[in-house]
């Protein structure tokens, strides 16, 4: 049976000169090949294929240093010299999609989406190329119906001063001497009701206060939602295939989250 693990991929709008994409001025200007980019000491690698009216990006960075001089067998416990070279990297993948159809690029991990967006101002000199939000905060709230997950984190001031958390909870965090505190709600095919709808606005009024806070829905349609820090995606989650390696799959992956692209374009 294949091991497979999670992923998600989250989804904005891609706009060069706001203007509509153009999957032609793609090819001539980032030909499908594999590009390496060495930036400050660290490497950045992409691999770009297109694929009818997709262009599919494996992507990853890496540095050579710091670099520790052992590594531990996990089946003997028994320290050995690392086998990789000081001047050798092992970039982390991410994956990218862009639909010309839509305009829109998916990224599998969006705390990565700068690097891709790096990469395409380089070829792209002459023109502006940048990443907008799909929603509005408050398209947002008017589309979302169901509710995944609710996750945020705050100092325990913060959460004695709200009137949505108690000042017990501060005290507990306080109690177990952290610094923050970070609070996951878990939702099962959750209807957003008009009480649901005001904590959410409760919860975007405050959010500059919030270390970290993400909303996680659908709309009717059942079209993922997702607010982070980043700002307002569409998302895509699947599980995916991985190899012996734990790493994921890539044929079967890019597979899979254009399957979920064409659904979601029905």
């Amino acid at each position: 049976m294949d091991s497979t693990k999670p992923i998600m991929f989250s989804g904005s709008l891609l706009v060069v000169d706001d203007k509509k994409l153009d999957i032609n001025a793609f090819k001539e200007k980032i030909p499908e090949d594999s590009y390496t980019v060495n930036e400050n000491k660290k490497i950045h690698t992409y691999s770009i294929t297109y694929f009818k009216h997709y262009l599919k990006i494996t992507f990853g960075d890496g540095s050579a240093m710091p670099r520790n001089p052992t590594v531990v067998d996990i089946s003997t416990n028994e320290s050995l010299p690392n086998p990789r070279q000081a001047n050798q990297v092992e970039p982390r993948e991410t994956f990218g999609i862009i639909d010309f159809r839509t305009n829109l690029l998916w990224v599998s991990n969006y705390r990565k989406k700068n690097s891709l967006l790096d990469f395409f101002k380089q070829k792209f000199k002459n023109e502006k190329i940048i990443s907008k939000d799909v929603y509005s905060q408050e398209k947002f709230i008017s589309l979302i119906r169901k509710l995944d997950d609710i996750k945020l984190s705050a100092t325990p001031n913060l959460f004695s001063q709200s009137n949505t958390l108690t000042s017990y909870l501060a005290d507990e965090i306080n109690g177990y001497e952290a610094t923050t505190a970070v609070l996951s709600f878990k939702y099962q095919d959750k209807l957003v009701g008009s009480n649901l709808i005001d904590k959410i606005k409760t919860l975007f009024k405050n959010k500059h206060n919030f270390n970290g806070l993400v909303i996680s829905g659908r709309d009717e349609k059942n079209i993922g939602m997702i607010f982070n820090p980043e700002g307002f995606f569409r998302k895509i989650e699947f599980r995916a295939r991985i190899d012996e390696n734990e790493m994921f799959v890539t044929d079967s992956l890019f597979e899979q989250v254009i399957e979920k692209i064409e659904d979601e374009n029905v």
